[in-house]
């Protein structure tokens, strides 16, 4: 245990963890995206797999909380291990170059990881509060009254505010870029930057980005211009159809 807690606190430590914990959540990131593409099958659809989701996947309720404990747990390993080894980039170079030469694209990219990552954290904050919690029910946010029972409703009536739209397009837009870079460094990070797994990273790197933000903003978008989308049932006592 002494040995785990060391390596854990060692420079590829911190890589390691913060590898292991982002390729989980963008495992779960690409399902959440392909889940949300629902919405255009309509109402009855989106709310059956919502409702399939708080069950616990129709086997047991217990799994949800067991998906997000793990999801919580993975989020704050990895914010840790960012800020701890962003201290040590900076540690290790208290003074800046002189003649104000700039850091190279490395520094920059990693610079621009953390920077994407605090905006990452107040969307998935706002997300979670928005379209989870319900927090900003029947208010300038959401203008209509949150139902625990109609996500399909929550979700085209509260992204369908421009506002909001308009920071989840952003937000999704950061997700992306920070999948693309994130992705790469974690095979590079995890030995697997070989002819082996090239193939499968330049896939991942290319492909994953895309997918999730294009489906968020396909989404999003639909919302605010009410395209592919409708609510069909605005009765909030809402039950799903068999």
């Amino acid at each position: 245990m002494t040995a785990f807690f060391s390596l854990a606190k060692s420079t590829i430590g911190k890589k390691a963890i913060m590898a292991g914990s982002g390729l989980i959540m963008v495992g779960w990131i690409v399902l959440h995206m392909a889940g949300n593409l629902l919405v255009f099958a309509g109402q009855d659809h989106f709310n059956a797999y919502a409702e399939m989701i708080q069950s616990g996947f129709h086997i047991e309720p217990a799994l949800l909380w067991a998906m997000r404990i793990t999801l919580l747990a993975c989020v704050g390993l990895h914010i840790w291990a960012a800020v701890g080894l962003s201290g040590r980039n900076r540690a290790a170079r208290p003074v800046a170059y002189a003649g104000g030469r700039k850091n190279h694209a490395t520094s920059y990219a990693a610079e621009f990881m953390l920077g994407a990552g605090v905006v990452l954290l107040l969307y998935l904050v706002f997300h979670l509060l928005h379209l989870t919690v319900g927090v900003f029910s029947d208010d300038v946010v959401q203008h209509a009254a949150f139902s625990k029972k109609d996500a399909y409703r929550n979700l085209v009536v509260g992204v369908g505010n421009p506002v909001v739209g308009a920071f989840y397009v952003l937000a999704n837009l950061a997700l992306g870029m920070h999948l693309h870079h994130g992705i790469k460094s974690a095979f590079q990070t995890l030995g697997l930057n070989d002819d082996r797994w090239n193939p499968l990273k330049d896939a991942l790197t290319r492909w994953v980005p895309v997918f999730t933000t294009g489906a968020a903003l396909l989404v999003a978008l639909s919302c605010m211009f009410g395209v592919g989308v409708l609510i069909e049932a605005p009765d909030l006592s809402w039950t799903p159809s068999h």
